[in-house]
C-alpha cells in the first residue's frame, strides 16, 4: 500500500523512514517503518508455516478415520497405523512456533506503543489466550521433568484444552482460518462422539481370570 492509500484507510498517516510503500489493512498488522514490516513478515510466515501442522494435529487424533485409511490403497504412502508420531512431532514444532508468532507480534506492538491492542482487540485476546494455554498442552507431554511430576490423567485433561485453543484461532484472524482450523477440529469432534457412542459396547457380565501360580 502506498502512503496515500494507507492515510484514506485512516489507521496510520502514512509510510515512515523514506518508504514509499508498507502494509496497514488493519490496526492489528499495520507496518510503517522497515522494522514492523520485518517483524510483521516473521509473525506471519510462521503462522502460515503453521496451518498445515495445525490441520494435522486433528486429523491424526481422528482414529475412526485413519481407522478406514488404514484399509485402503492409501496405506502404501502413509502409515495411518502410527499417526500419533506426526501428532507428537507436528504438536512439538507448533508449540515452538506459536510461541516464536507472539513474541513477534508483541514486539511489534510495544516499540510501535501500541501494546494495548493486546487487550483492546479480538486478534490480541484471542493471541493472548492461545499464547497463555499452548504451554499448558504442550509441554507436560513433551518436556521430561514436568512429565515425571504430573499424572497421566492430569496432562491428558490438559491436553483437551486443545479445544479451547482451537476456539480462540477461530476468532484470531479475518482469513481462512475458519476453514483450516474450523473444520478438522469439526471432523475431530465427530469422530470423537462416533468412536464414544458407535464403537464401545456394553459387557453385562464379565468374568477375569487370573493365570500363572500367584
Amino acid at each position: 500500500m502506498t502512503s496515500a492509500q494507507i492515510a484514506e484507510v485512516g489507521i496510520a498517516s502514512g509510510c515512515e523512514g523514506g518508504l514509499e510503500r508498507c502494509i496497514c489493512p488493519r490496526v492489528t498488522i499495520c507496518a510503517t517503518d522497515t522494522l514492523s514490516i520485518i517483524l510483521l513478515a516473521l509473525a506471519r510466515c510462521s503462522a502460515f508455516f503453521d496451518y498445515p501442522l495445525y490441520m494435522m494435529m486433528f486429523l491424526s487424533k481422528c482414529h475412526n478415520i485413519n481407522d478406514v485409511c488404514r484399509r485402503t490403497v492409501l496405506r502404501e504412502w502413509i502409515d495411518f497405523g502410527d499417526m500419533h508420531k506426526v501428532h507428537r512431532l507436528f504438536g512439538i514444532i507448533v508449540g515452538i512456533e506459536t510461541m516464536f508468532h507472539s513474541f513477534f507480534h508483541m514486539l511489534r506492538w510495544g516499540l510501535n506503543a501500541d501494546i494495548d491492542l493486546l487487550w483492546k482487540t479480538t486478534t490480541g485476546i484471542s493471541g493472548l489466550a492461545a499464547f497463555m494455554i499452548t504451554p499448558l498442552i504442550c509441554w507436560p507431554m513433551v518436556v521430561p521433568a514436568i512429565k515425571e511430576r504430573l499424572a497421566f490423567e492430569v496432562r491428558k485433561g490438559l491436553h483437551y484444552l486443545s479445544i479451547v485453543w482451537a476456539i480462540t484461532l477461530l476468532f484470531h484472524s479475518k482469513s481462512r482460518i475458519y476453514y483450516l482450523i474450523g473444520i478438522p477440529a469439526l471432523m475431530y469432534l465427530v469422530d470423537y462422539l462416533f468412536g464414544y457412542f458407535g464403537r464401545n459396547s456394553l459387557i453385562e457380565n464379565a468374568f477375569f481370570e487370573r493365570y500363572g501360580e500367584n
